[in-house]
């Protein structure tokens, strides 16, 4: 008779075959760097003397391991595998690795190789695969690799050897745009960089227009305000609900608000005031990492009904928004699941079905948000956004599936350009993968700071020197989380060209962000979109303060 604990060993034995074989890398449990202060180690302990305590020393704390072994075992199940290292001493006074009182070979502990943090019988591996919680598991609908990525990520190109990596140039320059280094900058002659320099300023004047600057505000914020003593993030929160309310976005109490890089999702929450929903809004925050301290609570409101809130811990290049459940409209604040599929749904795909087979589920007007969505992120938004536009306007009784798109911009020194969504835009203004790379680093010169001692007394005699040159002192310098230090890079370039002051190298790094940025509002014109860039706040409360703003284009019918 079958084991009725074991898992049946029909389920995918993918997972556990790469195991057995040893080819399945083990995840990374924690990728945080430690910020407490190391203790300082004592004298080791003296060995247990309670009866059958386990003689494993743990290192960190410093102390036996509490837990209790077998009879005749030094060490507990956990920490057995350091029982057939001990060897043992026959009567002939020959030594052995048979520790147990009948000669019999100790069974070896090995650690897993789904999860290392915990360990399994060697010859019991394959059972302890099959029911290891740390066993992947299967993706869910919404996730598809790299769905959002326009080129092929150069990393796997690589590894796997796919020739696919040529688009986006050779190997070597396919690595330095995944992985740019700090003095990329220094590799290049004079006459490059002049060069460069050269194409960046002509195709700004060409393609970038004038930029308005309209700053709003919005009642939610302003208990907000009252107790904070640095408001400056309460500034760009108010503006950016100004805006949305300017642009309709918050008319329509049954929206979805995604949040893209959402962090602790506090836009969210200003944005669940402003929207005043009575628990039939929708809010997706997504994140590439967890945060702490986060108003997933604070969103569902006091109300007897609450709202519907999901946060969704994943990289953007990989999500789905057309698969993700909580769009669909028959999921709701009181009705939170999804309904029971007809098992003999036929495909209808072509009558406005979905491709699995089951009947097509109206979604509701989506709507996204980001406040300071880093580099790479926002192109990956965009791309997500488009997909998600196309895929549902085929079925979709709404005008668009996408009701707008706000995200206040920065950090465009991370961006990739296997990433950009508008490569088109990149050969107009002829710039290559290798320029991209080139481009983006020097973006950063307009947020830089700790210039010269010169430059920053010269920035606090001159009330009407700009923010972005201003020294650490400056209120917007000291408060922005975006500003980026100046490096000895900077210095040299600076020796090599001496017509290139801070003024000039700020003003550059400008234009290379612009460019950047009219590349993506061309990119969601294309798409069937009205989009604008706004400087939204004054320079003073933040550095970055260009914000993209885009709503459909209304239909000629």
């Amino acid at each position: 008779m079958a084991d009725a604990k074991r898992p049946l060993e029909s389920k995918d034995p993918e997972p556990v075959a790469k195991a057995l074989a040893g080819t399945l890398e083990p995840q990374v449990l924690n990728h945080r760097p430690r910020s407490k202060r190391q203790k300082v180690q004592g004298p080791p302990p003296p060995v247990p003397n309670r009866p059958r305590q386990c003689h494993f020393l743990q290192p960190n704390k410093n102390k036996y391991c509490s837990l209790t072994t077998k009879l005749g075992n030094k060490f507990c199940g956990e920490h057995s595998m350091y029982e057939s290292a001990t060897s043992t001493t026959s009567s002939d006074g020959t030594e052995g690795t048979n520790g147990g009182p009948d000669g019999q070979a100790i069974r070896k502990r090995i650690p897993c190789p789904f999860d290392p943090s915990h360990t399994a019988w060697a010859d019991d591996l394959k059972a302890h695969l099959y029911k290891c919680n740390a066993r992947p598991r299967d993706a869910a609908a919404h996730f598809s690799k790299d769905i959002n990525l326009t080129l092929p990520n150069p990393k796997r190109s690589i590894e796997t050897n796919d020739v696919s990596a040529a688009e986006t140039g050779s190997a070597e320059s396919a690595t330095t745009s995944s992985t740019v280094k700090p003095d990329i900058l220094a590799t290049l002659s004079q006459e490059q960089l002049m060069s460069l320099i050269k194409k960046i300023q002509d195709s700004h004047a060409k393609h970038v227009p004038e930029i308005r600057t309209l700053i709003l505000d919005h009642p939610a914020l302003d208990e907000r305000k009252k107790i904070l003593k640095n408001i400056k993030h309460a500034h760009q929160q108010a503006s950016l609900l100004g805006h949305m309310k300017r642009l309709d976005m918050l008319n329509d109490s049954n929206t979805c608000y995604v949040e893209f890089g959402a962090g602790r999702g506090e836009l969210s929450n200003y944005l669940k005031i402003a929207v005043d929903d009575h628990g039939t809004a929708t809010f997706l925050l997504v994140d590439r990492t967890p945060s702490r301290n986060k108003f997933d609570s604070a969103i569902l409101g006091l109300e007897e009904i609450k709202s519907l809130v999901k946060r969704y811990t994943m990289d953007i290049k990989d999500l789905v928004l057309a698969k993700v459940p909580e769009l669909r409209k028959d999921v709701t604040a009181t009705q939170r699941t999804l309904p029971v599929k007809d098992a003999g749904s036929a495909d209808k795909t072509e009558n406005g079905d979905s491709q699995d087979g089951s009947e097509y589920v109206e979604k509701k007007p989506v709507v996204a948000i980001s406040k300071h969505l880093c580099g790479g992120a926002t192109d990956l938004t965009l791309k997500c956004l488009t997909s998600y536009q196309q895929s549902e306007r085929k079925h979709s009784s709404l005008p668009s599936p996408v009701k707008g798109i706000l995200i206040a911009l920065c950090c465009h020194q991370l961006c990739h350009h296997y990433m950009y969504p508008n490569q088109q835009f990149l050969k107009e203004i002829d710039i290559s993968a290798e320029e991209f790379v080139y481009l983006t680093r020097m973006s950063s010169w307009a947020v830089c700071v700790n210039q010269t001692k010169t430059e920053k007394a010269g920035a606090l005699s001159e009330a009407s020197v700009d923010s972005e040159t201003s020294s650490n002192n400056s209120p917007a310098a000291c408060d922005d989380d975006h500003r980026i230090e100046a490096d000895s890079e900077l210095e040299n370039l600076s020796n090599n060209i001496p017509a290139m002051d801070s003024q000039a190298r700020e003003r550059l790094g400008q234009q290379c962000k612009r460019l950047l940025d009219i590349g993506r509002v061309r990119y969601l014109k294309e798409n069937g979109f009205d989009a604008e860039l706004v400087y939204y706040v004054d320079p003073e409360t933040s550095l970055e303060n260009l914000a993209l703003m885009a709503v459909p284009v209304p239909s000629a019918e």
